[in-house]
């Protein structure tokens, strides 16, 4: 049985108009901060079209599966793009959530998301040292997106509204 493995990543996220976000699910080339598992810390990149997702594919706040979804892909809310950057998103905020906008335009959440995900069978590859490991994903499927509070993956801030949050 495969694992849900959930990432935090600081990724950018610009609101476009009230109720959308656009920004980056997955950023290509960056390494994540050390991550838990495998009996070892390791670090983690994601390759340029690694991760699949569906009608099922929904956006949440940190991760909460018993929550109300913020968007979904069957719904037309939440929608991904492959760019050269990495795999980008736009989500259609509910209009019932105006506690997400505020928090986003106050900076109490930077924007950072964090996504919850399957790797395929054989869909990573391993580099190992005495100092560190490093996995690369090469094939999985894409869960979830959440908006978080913290992130994995440096070197990107959420805007909202064309501002810089945190």
């Amino acid at each position: 049985m495969m694992k849900l493995e959930t990432r935090l990543l600081s990724t950018t996220t610009t609101a476009t108009s009230a109720n959308e976000l656009t920004g980056i699910a997955v950023p290509y080339g960056q390494l994540s901060h050390p991550i838990q598992g495998a009996g070892r810390s390791f670090r983690e990149k994601m390759k340029p079209g690694a991760l699949s997702y569906d009608d099922n594919t929904v956006m949440l706040t940190q991760h909460d599966q018993q929550g109300i979804p913020l968007a979904r892909v069957g719904a037309g809310t939440l929608s991904f793009r492959e760019t050269k950057d990495g795999l980008e998103f736009t989500a259609t905020l509910p209009d019932s959530r105006p506690d997400l906008r505020e928090a986003l335009e106050r900076g109490d959440m930077s924007g950072a998301v964090s996504i919850g995900f399957y790797v395929e069978d054989d869909g990573d590859r391993w580099l190992h040292t005495n100092k560190q490991s490093m996995r690369e994903v090469t094939q999985g499927h894409l869960v979830e997106l959440s908006l978080v509070t913290a992130g994995a993956y440096p070197g990107a801030r959420a805007t909202y509204g064309g501002k810089p949050n945190g």
